[in-house]
């Protein structure tokens, strides 16, 4: 049985080491030959200055990219030296507005406690009128806190990321 089977083999292996040979002796045989078109001059010339300009601008752009790190080394820390000088300017905002609420609230109490009930038109109109007496009040020393307080704070503004130069591209 092992003979068969090695005989088998052997057969199978002579034959397609044997058929595999005819297609590329065929092959050699043909006399078909295609010529490549000639290579545009003019396509190799400006892909060779395209590949220097992209040289130069490689170069260009590490430098750009380093520069960059320091900037942004100097942003992150011009943003640390301003956050106590926001977060103070953020503080007497929220009061300002904490006390204009509360003044319109109380105002607003003292209204509805003057009109509740049975109360005459012109006693309404009394209370109105105060009420929006102390309105305007709030408002007109809410507009001199603001304008006291001043402007907040500027944030630097972030460095500009350097844009990577494109590779150029071979001609076919």
């Amino acid at each position: 049985m092992k003979k068969t089977k090695l005989l088998t083999v052997v057969a199978l292996t002579a034959s397609l080491i044997s058929f595999g040979s005819i297609p590329t002796m065929a092959e050699e045989s043909s006399s078909t030959t295609t010529t490549l078109a000639p290579r545009d001059k003019a396509a190799i010339a400006a892909f060779r200055s395209a590949v220097t300009q992209f040289k130069t601008d490689m170069a260009a752009y590490k430098t750009a990219r380093a520069d960059y790190a320091a900037q942004m080394t100097a942003y992150r820390a011009a943003l640390e030296s301003i956050k106590p000088a926001l977060t103070t300017y953020a503080a007497a905002r929220k009061q300002i507005g904490q006390t204009f609420a509360s003044s319109v609230q109380a105002a607003r109490t003292a209204y509805q406690a003057a009109v509740a009930g049975t109360v005459s038109d012109e006693a309404k109109l009394a209370a109105k009128a105060t009420f929006d007496q102390a309105k305007a009040s709030a408002v007109a020393a809410r507009t001199a806190a603001l304008t006291s307080l001043g402007a907040a704070p500027v944030k630097p503004t972030a460095p500009v990321k350097p844009t990577r130069p494109t590779k150029p591209v071979r001609p076919q």
